[in-house]
């Protein structure tokens, strides 16, 4: 996986989106939404990461992973919303497991779009940029992606 490849694979889960649903819009965010996004996380964004959130509209876009296996009741697809700078800001500095796990290197990326309240976080520490559901209630992880690019292109729209 090259810092490439998810910038490439998160433009497609975009354009699939839109032909999908058509009239989503997803946003980008500025240079220096970032840069505030760094002062208030007390952290050095890589440089592929503010390339994501600056040239890819992803925003707002919400998609599923299969986080589950199926059975006869539910198909195991959680579906999420992937979240803006300030959710972010809020996220690791107002609420667990955000504030706990910034700590380790997680930086949470997206929430449920079905209300569990249980974040998704990616872990920017780790060159595998492996993506994780943080359980709030006792901040066990589980992996939803290897890394981010493979997240991107399994995504279920």
């Amino acid at each position: 996986m090259t810092n490439n490849e998810i910038i490439i694979e998160a433009k497609r889960l975009v354009e699939r989106i839109k032909l999908k649903y058509p009239d989503f819009v997803g946003k980008t965010a500025t240079e220096s939404d970032l840069a505030k996004l760094e002062k208030e996380l007390k952290i050095k964004l890589p440089e592929w990461y503010i390339e994501l959130y600056t040239t890819v509209p992803l925003i707002d876009a919400e998609f599923g992973i299969q986080e589950d296996e199926p059975d006869e009741d539910y198909d195991g697809v959680s579906y999420i919303i992937w979240g803006g700078v300030d959710d972010i800001i809020d996220e690791s500095t107002k609420y667990e497991p955000g504030i706990s796990v910034l700590e380790d290197g997680y930086v949470f990326s997206a929430s449920c779009s079905h209300g569990s309240g249980d974040p998704i976080y990616i872990k920017l520490s780790s060159k595998q940029l492996s993506v994780f559901r943080i359980y709030h209630d006792d901040y066990s992880k589980n992996q939803l992606a290897d890394d981010l690019t493979s997240l991107f292109k399994n995504a279920i729209i």
